[in-house]
């Protein structure tokens, strides 16, 4: 299993799209990629559960973390490592250990297209 999904999507620097998703949110083409690559656009449809909640947050971080059993956990932080939101997951087949979107406004993305 890869560690993490992030690693194989280092090509990703910056985005020559915006895609529109879902609650106003649009997605950059390596969280697009993410998404697509690893089956996870259950992971971006959480973040933008919470999103009308945060928006005071204008930046956020998103890490999901798959634990042995295959259960995960998401976390939504400030940036600062101040939780915001965290969210356990009973089942998932996610293809990595573990992976990092960033929120800036309405847009999710990589940390490597920042």
């Amino acid at each position: 299993m890869i560690k993490n999904a992030n690693s194989q999507l280092s090509q990703y620097n910056a985005t020559d799209h915006y895609h529109k998703y879902i609650c106003g949110m649009v997605l950059t083409d390596g969280a697009k990629a993410l998404a697509e690559m690893f089956e996870c656009f259950w992971f971006l449809d959480i973040i933008c559960s919470y999103h009308p909640t945060l928006l005071e947050h204008e930046f956020q971080t998103w890490r999901l973390v798959v634990n042995e059993d295959q259960s995960a956990f998401v976390e939504g932080t400030d940036g600062n490592e101040n939780t915001l939101i965290q969210q356990k997951v009973e089942y998932t087949d996610f293809k990595a250990r573990e992976a990092t979107v960033w929120v800036e406004g309405l847009v999710i993305l990589l940390p490597s297209e920042h």
